[in-house]
C-alpha cells in the first residue's frame, strides 16, 4: 500500500483554484443562470456587481427551492436578484488548501468562492483539493525513490 504524503499548508488556494469562472449579474434573469448550469455543467453561478465584487450565489437547490414556491410563475420574468442566496462562504485566495479542507469539512460545502479583497476571482471546489492530492502524489511517486 502506497502512502499518500502531501502538505497542504504550503499550497495556496490561488494555485488550485478555478480561475475566471463564469458569473452573472444580478439582473440576469434566472432562466440564463439556468442554462449557465445546464450547459456548463456546474452546480451553481456566482453573482457579481459591476465592479466585480460578488454580491450572490445561485445553485441548482436554490433554483430547486424558489420553483417549488413559485411554479406558476415564469422564470423569465425573474431576476436572478429574487433567487440568490447572499450569505456565501468565501476564501482568500492567499489562503493554504489546508484552511479550505478544514472549511470543506466543518461545513459539507461543494464549493468556496475565491476572493482577491472584495474581487471575486475563482471557486475552489472539494474536487480542486483531492486532484491536488492526487497530483501531487503522483509527481512524488514517480519521483527517483520510486524506480
Amino acid at each position: 500500500m502506497t502512502t499518500l504524503i502531501f502538505n497542504t499548508d504550503k499550497v495556496l488556494v490561488q494555485e488550485v483554484m478555478t480561475r475566471n469562472p463564469i458569473s452573472v449579474s444580478q439582473e440576469v434573469s434566472i432562466e440564463v443562470a439556468i442554462d449557465l448550469m445546464v450547459e456548463k455543467n456546474i452546480s451553481g453561478v456566482p453573482i457579481v456587481d459591476e465592479g466585480g465584487s460578488l454580491v450572490g450565489l445561485i445553485t441548482e437547490y436554490d433554483v430547486l427551492k424558489f420553483y417549488g414556491k413559485s411554479q406558476d410563475q415564469a422564470l423569465v420574468y425573474r431576476t436572478c436578484r429574487e433567487v440568490m442566496i447572499t450569505e456565501i462562504r468565501t476564501i482568500s485566495q492567499d489562503a493554504s488548501l489546508d484552511v479550505a479542507a478544514r472549511i470543506f469539512q466543518a461545513a459539507s460545502l461543494r464549493r468556496l468562492l475565491v476572493l482577491d479583497g472584495n474581487r471575486f476571482v475563482g471557486i475552489l471546489s472539494r474536487r480542486d483539493v483531492v486532484r491536488s492530492i492526487r497530483d501531487s502524489h503522483l509527481s512524488a511517486s514517480s519521483g527517483p525513490a520510486s524506480k
